[in-house]
């Protein structure tokens, strides 16, 4: 994965990613692990914990997820489940499913 240039990502995006990785940081570190620990536990490797504790911009998104699992981080495990339960995202939910069509039984056929 090719490293982004900061200075194309709008302040606000850096400084949130900056945000997001020194919160793991803090998390580990409250927990006592080692970053050779978290990584492990996470599934991933220890340089991509290094990036993202660093504030990479190129960090997947699913790679941060799966830390703050290993965390357990139920604050976060808290609000996306509160989130399930917004109106707006549950008509953005539905918005994108497919589309399936009941089949109609003979009688309801007209001929």
């Amino acid at each position: 994965m090719s490293r982004r240039d900061p200075l194309s990502e709008p302040l606000e995006v850096t400084q949130f990613v900056a945000e997001v990785g020194t919160r793991i940081r803090l998390m580990r570190l409250a927990r006592g692990m080692s970053q050779a620990d978290l990584a492990a536990r996470s599934d991933i490797s220890r340089q991509t914990l290094i990036g993202i504790e660093s504030g990479l911009l190129s960090t997947r998104f699913a790679d941060v997820a799966k830390l703050l699992w290993a965390l357990d981080d139920s604050a976060l495990q808290h609000s996306l489940a509160s989130a399930a339960q917004d109106p707006a995202y549950q008509d953005a939910v539905r918005a994108h499913l497919p589309r399936f069509r009941r089949r109609r039984t003979p009688s309801e056929v007209q001929p």
